[in-house]
């Protein structure tokens, strides 16, 4: 017999059904749903557990950040009161003991035999040194204090001044200071004349023995190339300071700007070892940098290079 038509549909229809049931794939949707949503509120944890981590580190580099910034201002202050103790409790003693060895000099120099005229002379020259090395360390503490704030300092004119208070060892030295075209740069001229000064000086005392001092001074403005971004390049004023001097030696170099170095003895060539650190100072307060090429017997040329607008000022 055959089967019956109407079993027959009513099969076919139930299979038909079971596969086409909807309730399967919207569990599964959900499912899928629900793990995805989980996966985000996993991830929105670990992100707010990261800013988290990222505010409490930003907090505590604030925190040590305060307590850096109070600690310099405890440190300038500190230096203020130790420039303040330089300027008088301590040149005061020693403008004392020049007095009196020039009135020992003079009333009782006729009793002294050579040797002791020639220890009131060391005397003389060591308190000497120690009062130019206080000075010294006295500008050094003042540096980051602008007298007269920024202006506009024109470098041939302050170059004219140098040349002039220096006329003396020019002339006894029997040397040359030529000075080429120089720029115009916004900063304190007291602070330029001190940085220049010093190594115009310097140049001009370092000579090699029965070659007269030949010191050149040239100048240029130049861009930036370090700069990033967008913007007008930042312009920078170069200063070559070149002598023809003894020079120095290629492992010595690297002490010429610290405090109170010294490479030679005293009794070559007079100096406390301040002059250069002093130089370093200046030029970084403003946001430049100085250098130096030597070849020992045939000079040195300083490098300085500093913002024409003075916008690198430091504090």
């Amino acid at each position: 017999m055959g089967a019956n038509p109407k079993e027959h549909s009513d099969s076919t229809r139930f299979t038909i059904q079971e596969h086409l049931d909807p309730s399967a794939d919207v569990s599964t949707f959900l499912q899928q749903q629900v793990a995805d949503l989980a996966a985000a509120l996993e991830e929105a944890a670990r992100a707010r557990d990261r800013a988290l981590a990222d505010l409490q580190e930003k907090s505590c580099l604030e925190k040590a950040l305060r307590e850096k910034t109070q600690e310099l201002a405890r440190s300038n202050r500190d230096l203020d009161q130790f420039a303040s103790v330089a300027a008088h409790d301590l040149q005061e003693p020693l403008h004392t003991i020049l007095v009196f060895l020039d009135l020992l000099q003079v009333k009782y120099g006729s009793r002294l035999n050579c040797d002791g005229l020639g220890y009131v002379e060391k005397v003389r020259r060591a308190a000497t040194r120690m009062q130019h090395q206080i000075q010294g360390l006295l500008i050094y503490s003042k540096i980051h204090v602008s007298p007269h704030g920024q202006e506009t300092v024109s470098l041939e004119a302050v170059f004219e001044e140098i040349v002039l208070d220096l006329q003396g060892i020019i002339e006894r030295e029997k040397g040359v200071v030529v000075v080429g075209e120089l720029p115009t740069l916004q900063g304190n001229a007291i602070h330029f004349r001190q940085l220049f000064q010093n190594l115009v000086q310097n140049a001009l005392k370092f000579h090699r023995p029965g070659h007269p001092p030949v010191v050149s001074v040239s100048g240029a403005v130049m861009v930036d190339r370090r700069q990033r971004g967008t913007g007008k390049p930042r312009e920078l004023c170069r200063v070559d300071i070149t002598d023809e001097g003894i020079g120095i030696p290629s492992d010595q170099q690297h002490k010429v700007f610290g405090m109170l170095q010294r490479l030679h003895r005293n009794e070559e060539f007079e100096g406390v070892g301040i002059g250069l650190a002093v130089c370093q100072r200046i030029v970084e307060h403003y946001g430049g940098a100085i250098s130096l090429q030597s070849v020992p017997g045939k000079g040195s040329t300083f490098t300085v290079t500093l913002p024409v607008e003075g916008e690198g000022l430091g504090p």
